[in-house]
């Protein structure tokens, strides 16, 4: 039987305007096709949208179809943001990517988007909730046990072990209280902020992760150190993180 035309256009709508609700959009600042491939490796369908492209009066408008939010690595998180001074003169910030953070921080607080920081990340999402950041870890903290956190050379990651708290989100995602990361950072979160809760630690103390103190059911925010988003090809455990924040993404 041959199908009306009508009938043709009106079932090729329904599908285009499905495939449209269905879509999820991913906030960031400055795209990195690390993370890009990182997400597309458990779902190729979402979008990644950079506000650092977007026009101030623009990010509410486009912020509304956001679904989660992902603070990824880079320079370092201008010491003003937790009401420092840049005292050591090491800092080497971006402060237009920290102001674009700090509205999409507050917007996806206020939405109660997952938020998944990865160093930088993790930093600055620590720092928006009032925490306080080591400006520069060799000179700043002080531990019995010596680990090189970053390649002094600045060239390479380098690797280290950590210890994950067996009641945090994290020890469940990866099913294991110690293993290997990478690492390449000369600042680390100090004070966490709040509602946050420090969940991992290097063999030297230093903080390697933090999560919200309250449990991910009542808000899905994690913070690691390392760089899951270069690993997870060799080490699948990596990805599972991904694949939990990917799960949390606001409908």
């Amino acid at each position: 039987m041959q199908l009306k035309l009508t009938h043709v256009i009106t079932a090729t709508i329904f599908f285009l305007t499905s495939q449209v609700q269905s879509q999820k959009y991913i906030a960031t600042a400055i795209m990195k096709s690390s993370i890009l491939d990182y997400v597309h490796a458990v779902d190729t369908n979402i979008i990644l949208i950079d506000f650092m492209d977007i026009k101030k009066n623009k990010r509410e408008e486009i912020f509304n179809k956001v679904s989660g939010l992902i603070l990824s690595g880079g320079r370092d998180v201008h010491p003003s943001t937790y009401g420092r001074k840049d005292s050591l003169n090491v800092c080497v910030t971006h402060k237009k990517r920290d102001e674009v953070e700090l509205f999409l921080m507050n917007s996806a607080m206020r939405d109660s988007l997952p938020i998944l920081g990865i160093c930088r990340g993790h930093q600055i999402l620590n720092a928006i909730l009032g925490g306080d950041l080591y400006q520069d870890i060799p000179t700043q903290y002080e531990s019995d046990s010596i680990i090189v956190h970053r390649d002094p050379e600045e060239q390479e990651y380098v690797f280290h072990s950590i210890q994950l708290d067996t009641s945090s989100a994290l020890y469940k995602l990866y099913g294991a209280q110690e293993f290997e990361v990478n690492s390449f950072h000369h600042q680390a979160v100090k004070v966490q902020g709040r509602g946050m809760k420090i969940v991992a630690h290097a063999p030297d103390g230093l903080n390697e992760a933090s999560e919200w103190a309250k449990g991910i059911e009542d808000r899905w925010i994690i913070g690691v150190q390392w760089h899951p988003e270069k690993q997870y090809q060799i080490r699948s455990k990596h990805l599972g993180l991904m694949k939990d924040f990917i799960g949390h993404l606001k409908p």
